[in-house]
């Protein structure tokens, strides 16, 4: 019953969440009952692609369960419009990314400013904007997509694939975090530093500057998947791997800012944590020389501490992309 199983998925990823699980359990029973109705024992592979042919395609099936009324963009099309809608912002998305990236990485002093943003945010919008509107008069004017061609065939519909619902919560906590300190390492570089009394002096960080471009390509890359999954709204094999490919890009860039946060306090007599103590320059709080030495220590804690959590991150994603893979393997055994 493996096209049973995959036909019920195709029709149900396309139905209201609170309401899918009933209809569900409602087609499939009609399907068997069809296929107990005109077979005896055990259905063939070709009684069951004749049933399905007979219920019809899976977008025009699910269509027939959303409630009549007014739309802007009806179940008919919707299918069509999130695919459309996916594509382009999809492309706009990645386009930006990597001219984005480019320029931090070859030439950082060009980065985009408050404005350049601010438009390219527009220009997102205005491209959503259109693709709502052409939906909408193909609504207004009732064209319908062809959904029944006569060369539809059951066997050509997708295995099932199993996926994660996300926490939306923790991830917008997440997207919230990561485009603050964005900004900061864009719009406020020059006061990336340490004090240690009002209205004191800023003493900027002499590691940080170097690594910036790859600071913010990695924030940039993280809070484009953070989006992006909070519009798909679930985990997903690839997103999973992205996931998995851009902590190890993070642990990477840890490591070397961590590194090069050793280099600078040995240089500076200073070695581990706790030797702080000992080799502190003499001087009072007041002293720039004492003010960075603390200062770079509390920089090199919290890397220390983000590279903790991005490992620990790291393999739970492992772990749930096993799990998935294993998983889907039982399956195929199973079938």
């Amino acid at each position: 019953m493996e096209l049973i199983d995959r036909y019920v998925h195709a029709v149900g990823r396309q139905l209201p969440r609170d309401k899918r699980s009933d209809i569900e359990a409602e087609l499939r029973s009609a399907l068997t009952d069809s296929l107990e109705a005109r077979s005896q024992g055990e259905p063939s592979q070709d009684q069951v692609v004749a049933v399905l042919k007979e219920f019809g395609r899976p977008e025009k099936v699910a269509a027939s369960y959303w409630p009549e009324g007014q739309y802007l963009i009806g179940p008919r099309l919707f299918p069509h419009f999130k695919m459309v809608l996916s594509i382009a912002l999809t492309v706009f998305v990645i386009v930006q990314i990597v001219l984005f990236g480019v320029t931090a990485v070859f030439n950082p002093g060009a980065l985009p400013g408050i404005e350049v943003i601010s438009d390219l945010i527009n220009s997102a919008f205005m491209a959503f904007g259109i693709i709502v509107l052409i939906f909408a008069v193909l609504q207004r004017f009732d064209v319908r997509p062809e959904l029944e061609k006569d060369d539809w065939n059951p066997l050509d519909m997708p295995a099932v694939e199993e996926t994660d619902d996300i926490k939306r919560s923790d991830l917008v906590a997440e997207l919230v975090f990561s485009l603050i300190f964005l900004a900061v390492f864009i719009f406020l570089q020059d006061k990336i530093g340490f004090v240690v009394q009002p209205g004191m002096e800023i003493f900027r960080n002499p590691v940080l500057p170097a690594y910036l471009p790859l600071i913010i390509l990695a924030f940039s890359l993280n809070i484009a998947l953070d989006v992006f999954l909070l519009w798909r709204g679930r985990w997903e094999i690839w997103s999973r791997l992205a996931k998995i490919g851009l902590d190890l890009f993070g642990i990477g860039l840890l490591i070397v800012l961590l590194t090069a946060h050793n280099t600078w306090l040995a240089a500076h007599g200073v070695g581990g944590f706790l030797s702080i103590l000992e080799t502190l320059p003499q001087g009072d709080l007041s002293d720039e020389a004492v003010v960075q030495v603390i200062g770079m220590q509390v920089f090199r804690m919290a890397f220390i501490i983000a590279l903790i959590v991005t490992a620990v991150d790291t393999v739970r994603q492992v772990y749930h992309l096993v799990k998935r893979l294993a998983g889907g393997k039982s399956q195929a055994v199973g079938v």
